[in-house]
């Protein structure tokens, strides 16, 4: 369905996703793994825009952008999940409790 490369971690309970070769952006990878970790349409998801601004996401998280070698990484809550992103090109999605 999503054409990612999706990984659970059992040790951590939680999936992983590394998306910097990736051609999609962060937000988009953020929904399709959601989708298909949750077994659900992308287009049934909450808007990823009702929780945070996936413009602003992206251009934090574009690889392109990223020169200076900072580490950047971002936490929040979307659709029953624990998002987590990270700017070396990495989501990790865990289930709420």
């Amino acid at each position: 369905m999503s054409g990612l490369d999706i990984e659970y971690d059992a040790e951590f309970d939680r999936h992983i996703v590394e998306f910097g070769e990736n051609a999609r952006s962060a937000s988009e990878v953020i929904v399709y793994t959601v989708a298909e970790v949750s077994g659900e349409d992308p287009t049934a998801l909450e808007p990823l825009g009702a929780v945070i601004d996936p413009d602003a996401l992206d251009a934090i998280f574009s690889r392109s952008d990223r020169t200076d070698g900072s580490a950047v990484h971002l936490s929040f809550e979307y659709e029953g999940y624990d998002v987590t992103l990270f700017s070396h090109g990495r989501l990790t999605l865990s289930e709420l409790e």
